[in-house]
């Protein structure tokens, strides 16, 4: 018993090594981003494009509420088109006033022309009569009469003459004045299209999204006052200015932002796991679909850039909505069934790779070969079976128990003492 107790305490104990057990596994490197939901196709509604400022959105559907195509989503007041509509139309009451008034005294001027034409003519018609009974009157008299029908016949040229221009006169008139009531019904016509379009409807189906639009300043008669920012009731905008989307759901895109590292390893047509943790943790699938060309500052003042990273969703959940936050895991790297080992299990020795296999109470060195790796974890391409205890440190001397001939571990099982053959044992062991 004493002697037993002796040895036990003379005994030197194995220090402790860290070890993970291994097997076959999937390799997967991916880089996170978190990014936003968004619709592929978007309907833009924008303000008229009218020529009178004062513009007031009076109703504007709810941010999120659901619409179908021809739903009215937003009315705007302007109190100038009204205001011009009505002296418009005062204005064309007075120019087809005109134009009745025109018409009545170019008729009258044409009926007494007329009249002094007929009149001429039955002049012309009574001296003639009276030629033919002075037939054999004195030469005197013959020249008068002759002369007399000669200015009857002048004045007769004349009227005909002045009624002719007259009507030229007459039509002219007319003509200008319906040219400007042609010319004032068409910026009626117009004015009543712009006040129609003030009252805009969803082209689509699909959800409301209020939009943020650029601030700016103008004059008003209380003095300076702002234009844009968050479009609500009671905001004022100004001609083709973007009130409110409409994203057709059926096709949905990720928007995420990576530091300049990773943009570097994406490529297009990666497959990515998307979750949306607002729709009751979501998850879907789709893939890398663009990757912008122009990086911007993470931060103000920061030299570190970013890119933009649209993702396709390969399918769309009805509670996928735009604007909400998305986790995308980009798949880089993907190996099923294979050895995967901590990539500080693995140490360089001489141009070689090794990893240190547990065996008994020491370890076996180990040449492998490896294949994909990162920060983290490498693929052992050869040397290991994947069933093995590795070191994740290196062994102190006294523990590394052999060499072992061979490069391919897969030919050496578990049970190192039972096949020794396989191991150089060191002269003084």
């Amino acid at each position: 018993m004493l002697f037993i107790i002796f040895i036990s305490a003379c005994t030197e104990k194995r220090p402790n090594v860290i070890t993970c057990d291994l097997k076959r596994s999937d390799y997967l490197e991916t880089i996170d981003a978190s990014g936003t939901v968004q619709a592929v196709n978007n309907s833009t509604l924008v303000t008229p494009r009218v020529y009178v400022s004062n513009l007031t959105v009076i109703h504007l559907a709810g941010e999120g509420a659901d619409v179908k195509r021809g739903d009215t989503v937003c009315i705007i007041s302007a109190p100038d088109l009204y205001n011009n509509l009505e002296s418009y139309s005062s204005e064309l009451e007075k120019m087809e006033a005109e134009l009745r008034s025109l018409e009545a005294d170019n008729a009258m001027h044409l009926s007494l022309l007329e009249a002094q034409v007929e009149t001429n003519n039955a002049q012309m018609e009574i001296t003639m009569l009276d030629s033919i009974q002075i037939r054999f009157a004195p030469p005197v008299k013959q020249q008068l009469l002759a002369l007399e029908m000669e200015k009857v016949s002048i004045e007769k040229m004349k009227l005909q003459k002045k009624l002719a221009s007259q009507k030229k006169i007459d039509n002219s008139e007319l003509i200008q004045i319906g040219s400007r009531i042609a010319m004032q019904k068409n910026r009626i016509q117009m004015v009543q299209q712009q006040i129609s379009s003030l009252t805009m409807v969803s082209p689509v189906n699909g959800m409301v999204m209020h939009v943020v639009s650029p601030t700016m300043m103008f004059m008003s008669p209380n003095g300076m006052g702002t234009l844009g920012g968050k479009i609500e009731e009671g905001s004022k905008v100004w001609s083709n200015m973007s009130v409110l989307q409409i994203p057709d759901l059926s096709a949905m895109q990720v928007s995420v932002e990576v530091p300049e590292t990773d943009y570097k390893r994406i490529e297009e047509q990666q497959e990515v796991i998307i979750q949306v943790y607002a729709a009751t943790n979501l998850e879907t699938t789709g893939r890398v679909n663009r990757k912008s060309l122009a990086g911007k500052n993470a931060e103000e003042k920061s030299s570190i850039k970013t890119y933009e990273v649209i993702i396709s969703v390969d399918s769309c959940h009805l509670m996928m909505k735009p604007g909400l936050s998305a986790r995308c895991r980009i798949i880089i790297d993907h190996v099923k069934d294979t050895v995967v080992v901590p990539a500080a299990a693995v140490f360089a020795k001489d141009s070689t790779k090794i990893v240190y296999v547990e065996a008994g109470q020491k370890f076996i060195p180990v040449t492998v070969e490896t294949g994909l790796s990162n920060s983290s974890k490498t693929i052992i391409s050869k040397g290991l079976g994947g069933n093995e205890t590795i070191a994740l440190i290196e062994p102190p001397h006294k523990l590394i128990r052999s060499e072992v001939n061979s490069i391919n571990y897969g030919a050496i099982s578990s049970g190192f003492e039972k096949n020794d053959s396989i191991i150089k044992k060191p002269d003084n062991e």
